[in-house]
């Protein structure tokens, strides 16, 4: 439940590499939505690292895109305002996000919604719990292909994930249906799957770790 009170906004944050380790990313784009799913804020990122991949198929820009964007201490400056203290954040698997944006509990929101919690699942064929990527969610449930076209847009991101808050926010019914058709609907080729996990030396497998190319920990153990 969300206080009567509280400003309800998704946020998503795209990035670019670093390293050529599933872990090394820093944030090339930015995208803030409300409850009435308008864009309160986009803006391209300067990275101030080294960037070993522009990561082309994921974020749909090449390095030239970003030279002449803010970095992004300039763009938190921008950001956090629109955040306080009683701020709802709604978004997939939102942990990163808020740590590249540096949104601080009790600061800058009061609780986060993960929609990845909303709709993973019980898969009985396995025996384990199926977590569906936002792309599946959003094609799934909403009609919407988030793979279309170069890239992933953090603003169609943050459109989608707000979407699926608004429909399924006081339907647990629906959010039940909702699990067994993510669980039986085949999921679209990823941009990752695409690529077999690695882009120009880049590991993409940071939730595959028997796909992993660089040893590091997997998403799902942090």
């Amino acid at each position: 439940m969300t206080a009567t009170n509280s400003r309800i906004l998704s946020i998503d944050v795209e990035c670019v590499a670093t390293s050529h380790t599933h872990d090394g990313r820093a944030p090339c784009s930015v995208a803030i939505v409300d409850e009435q799913c308008q864009i309160i804020y986009t803006s391209l990122i300067n990275p101030t690292e080294k960037v070993v991949s522009d990561l082309y198929p994921f974020t749909g820009l090449r390095m030239k895109d970003l030279l002449q964007a803010p970095t992004l201490d300039e763009v938190l400056k921008e950001i956090h305002p629109l955040f306080d203290a009683t701020t709802t954040i709604v978004g997939q698997s939102p942990k990163n996000d808020i740590e590249w944006l540096k949104l601080e509990k009790d600061v800058h929101y009061a609780q986060i919604i993960d929609l990845s919690d909303w709709f993973k699942t019980v898969n009985a064929r396995y025996g384990s719990i199926s977590c569906f990527s936002l792309a599946h969610e959003a094609s799934t449930l909403l009609g919407i292909d988030l793979n279309a076209g170069n890239g992933h847009l953090a603003t169609q991101d943050a459109k989608a994930s707000m979407q699926l808050y608004l429909k399924y926010k006081d339907n647990e019914s629906g959010k039940e249906t909702a699990r067994r058709l993510l669980l039986k609907t085949r999921p679209g080729i990823t941009p990752a799957k695409a690529c077999n996990y690695n882009y120009e030396s880049v590991c993409l497998a940071g939730y595959f770790p028997q796909k992993c190319s660089c040893n590091r920990p997997s998403f799902s153990d942090n």
